[in-house]
């Protein structure tokens, strides 16, 4: 049986695809009984990701909402992993970098494990976490305020750190991208910080699954033409596509070598 927090993860994936679930197929395809995935569904509709309905339920999720780190954290992993390995050619030893908070720029700071020399500044606590024994690398975390269960730290701090900070680098994730909104996130606060930042790096690389395509966040972060390079595990749909190319922002597709 599948853990809780993948089954809600499981339900979550197949609502962005779908808009809506029943129970019964729910129950059959994770192998797990009806009062479970209600049990679930019930989890799931109290932190606002979805409404229940007779047999099922439908998305009804905010602009604004954010889904939960422990949710996300094992979502579309092995293409956040292939995402990090291709963003990895834009660090070079001796850069001193930015790094946003998010569950795929994680991944992207456990394989800057293997540098010798960087100099990294984060929001995140869970990235900082990661070199906390690396003799070499130094590491300075923003400050601010603590975003519980998020791990990154916003607010005044946090922006009078960066405001001072310039980089070779910054490394963006966010909660959508679309050709008429741009880069967007949940939290105002921190679209205010990535914006801060992207002013103050030579170079601004959006690290970001597919599925975030197509979509819009609350708060802006950032128009398309204001990205350098966009990493991503799949082709943008046609639209974005031809925009991306228009604002001379670089696709690089990260997908796994066939055997």
């Amino acid at each position: 049986m599948q853990s809780s927090a993948k089954r809600k993860q499981f339900i979550q994936t197949k609502l962005d695809k779908e808009q809506s679930v029943q129970v019964s197929d729910l129950a059959q395809e994770l192998g797990v009984s009806e009062m479970t995935i209600r049990r679930d569904l019930s989890d799931l509709e109290r932190i606002g990701v979805l409404k229940r309905t007779h047999g099922g339920a439908v998305k009804d999720v905010s602009r604004s909402y954010e889904p939960p780190f422990n949710l996300r954290q094992h979502a579309s992993l092995e293409q956040k992993r292939l995402i990090a390995h291709k963003a990895v050619s834009y660090v070079c030893e001796g850069d001193t970098i930015a790094i946003d908070s998010g569950t795929t720029t994680i991944e992207l700071a456990k394989c800057l494990v293997a540098f010798k020399n960087l100099t990294i500044v984060t929001p995140s606590i869970h990235i900082a976490m990661i070199f906390l024994d690396h003799p070499t690398i130094t590491v300075l975390l923003s400050g601010g305020v603590l975003r519980k269960h998020e791990g990154s730290l916003v607010g005044s701090v946090s922006r009078a750190t960066f405001s001072t900070l310039y980089f070779d680098t910054f490394f963006v994730s966010a909660a959508a991208l679309s050709e008429d909104a741009g880069l967007t996130d949940y939290i105002i606060e921190d679209a205010t910080i990535k914006r801060m930042v992207m002013g103050h790096a030579k170079k601004t690389v959006a690290l970001m699954h597919a599925e975030k395509f197509g979509q819009a966040a609350f708060a802006q972060v950032a128009q398309l033409h204001e990205l350098d390079v966009l990493v991503t595990d799949k082709p943008p749909y046609p639209a974005l596509q031809h925009e991306l190319q228009r604002q001379k922002v670089t696709t690089i597709i990260a997908q796994a070598k066939e055997n």
